[in-house]
């Protein structure tokens, strides 16, 4: 028996492919579990997009990229854009006539117009075998919000914006920072997001709450967002072909992606299985 882990799994590229789990995956979860492991989905998603059935098979959610936290049913942490930052960040992407959702732990916010472009954007692929509903996920959670700049969120994805997702940010304020489309070059899309808030703090805000040190941590991620999840955990996997920097914080170790059953490899290799 391998010594007893906690790890962090990245959602989108890493556990999932188009948002849908490999059953493989799945089943190496479950078997981690049994053997005494806790697994956690850590993920930049706000809960409200992550299906039900896909928080069922971890031991508990870091959502909005550390933002909201979940261990078992305790809520550990929900942290929102302070409501006059909020108000100001709304304010600017009305301006600019950016398109855009608030992430929140119940829903995805929008206005009518964004949320007609945002189906017509996602069409989901025809649905693949697996845990999760893929991208439909996402269209379930829309929401209509009259008052976008009342509202409270955790974060903002957006889309379509006749300027770069960085000059967003910094029109903003120095509170709010900028993630660029992952899975493309386009600098129109992205993210903005609270610069306080990261993966890392997750990953300590669960070991704390579980009371396992830093070495029993181990970290599996694809993307920037994932960076410092992988930084501040004491083993860290890197998926294939992921940025040369995400690689460089797993000091270059790396498993296949989930259409490889990487976290099965990742999962073998610790002994964990």
């Amino acid at each position: 028996m391998a010594e007893r882990r906690c790890v962090f799994i990245d959602f989108d590229g890493t556990f999932a492919h188009h948002g849908v789990a490999p059953r493989e995956h799945a089943e190496a979860t479950h078997r981690a579990r049994e053997n005494g492991h806790l697994i956690l989905l850590c993920t930049g998603r706000p809960a409200s997009i992550v299906a039900p059935e896909v928080a069922a098979l971890f031991d508990g959610v870091v959502a909005s990229a550390g933002g909201w936290i979940r261990v078992g049913e305790q809520l550990l942490r929900d942290l929102r854009f302070p409501e006059e930052l909020g108000r100001r960040a709304v304010e600017v992407l009305q301006h600019h006539d950016v398109p855009f959702t608030l992430e929140t732990p119940d829903a995805l916010l929008c206005s009518p117009r964004a949320a007609d472009e945002l189906r017509a954007r996602v069409r989901p692929p025809l649905p693949e075998d697996g845990v999760g509903g893929g991208l439909q996920d996402l269209i379930d959670a829309i929401d209509l919000a009259e008052d976008l700049a009342g509202a409270s969120f955790a974060k903002i994805s957006l889309w379509g914006s006749p300027v770069r997702v960085e000059q967003l940010a910094a029109e903003i304020g120095p509170e709010v920072g900028a993630l660029p489309n992952s899975i493309t070059d386009d600098v129109s899309s992205g993210e903005l997001h609270l610069v306080s808030v990261d993966k890392a703090d997750g990953v300590q805000v669960v070991a704390e709450h579980l009371g396992m040190d830093r070495a029993s941590t181990v970290g599996i991620g694809d993307g920037m967002n994932d960076l410092g999840m992988l930084c501040a955990t004491g083993t860290a996997f890197a998926v294939e072909g992921a940025p040369a920097a995400v690689l460089e914080a797993a000091g270059g170790v790396s498993v296949p992606g989930p259409q490889q059953h990487g976290i099965v490899t990742a999962f073998e290799r610790l002994g964990m299985l």
